[in-house]
């Protein structure tokens, strides 16, 4: 029900990371920028990652910083984490690690069950994210650099595709990205999104009871509420959607609410 709708969103964005370095060239300036900051005419929209750092770096807030996170929260208290479900593209990148690793354990390995991703355990999962988050914020305060946007995988994907256009070559992080791929596709599957991404673990803490958010009906939300399970088959984060859809990992990506064959899973809130 959901998936060509998310899968339209992410092509969209995917494009608009190559056009708009592309209009740029052209002398068309009504957008600018990359995924760390963009300009849309005089709105300017920046990663609220890139914002944390420079305020904790400062240690004062200003007007001009906050004005260009405010858009980015907006999003987050409204629809929930729908930029890592619907719009990041390196959740593309790992959806496509994901599916080939899936390919090569079933037609090379003869591996057909389900596999546990690593740290499965979601309190686990959220310690690693909220700690790396908050390691990485107080180093960019203490040196003045922020180091978290070398590791920002959408920011560097949107940085490339602009020099990539601009240019006809990629830089030396992109390897950055070729290594998390890599990663994700021998060893640890959605690693990167799960148990680092700041962004995501940013945008994560701004949930309100009227926030969009994927519900469960399920009787008893100790015990899968049918034998398949299949919503947990499907959920890239690792949980347990019949009882966690409240979890700060959830993205509400809403495969589990296409997976689910009982119609026990839907969308609440906004």
């Amino acid at each position: 029900m959901y998936r060509p709708y998310r899968r339209a969103v992410q092509a969209g964005v995917f494009t608009l990371m190559f056009l708009v370095p592309l209009l740029n060239l052209y002398e068309i300036y009504a957008i600018t920028g990359t995924f760390y900051a963009i300009n849309i005419g005089r709105l300017g929209v920046a990663d609220p990652v890139v914002i944390f750092q420079a305020v904790f770096a400062a240690g004062e807030f200003t007007g001009p910083l906050l004005s260009a996170a405010v858009f980015p929260v907006f999003l987050a208290l409204i629809f929930g984490r729908v930029w890592c479900g619907w719009m990041c593209p390196y959740h593309v990148v790992s959806d496509a690690a994901f599916r080939l690793r899936t390919l090569l354990r079933s037609r090379v390995f003869g591996k057909h069950e389900p596999e546990t991703l690593f740290k499965a355990n979601s309190f686990t999962a959220n310690t690693s994210r909220f700690g790396f988050l908050t390691i990485g914020t107080i180093v960019a305060g203490a040196i003045g650099i922020p180091v978290l946007n070398y590791v920002s995988a959408p920011g560097i994907l949107s940085t490339e595709a602009m020099i990539f256009v601009k240019e006809r070559l990629v830089s030396i992080e992109f390897a950055f990205i070729a290594v998390l791929f890599v990663l994700e596709l021998v060893w640890l599957p959605r690693f990167w999104c799960r148990l680092f991404c700041p962004t995501g673990t940013f945008v994560s803490l701004f949930r309100m009871p009227f926030t969009l958010r994927i519900v469960s009906g399920a009787k008893n939300p100790r015990t899968p509420c049918c034998k398949e399970n299949s919503c947990s088959e499907v959920c890239p984060m690792g949980l347990a959607p019949f009882h966690e859809t409240a979890n700060l990992l959830c993205t509400n990506c809403a495969r589990c609410i296409d997976a689910c064959q009982h119609d026990r899973l839907h969308f609440s809130g906004f």
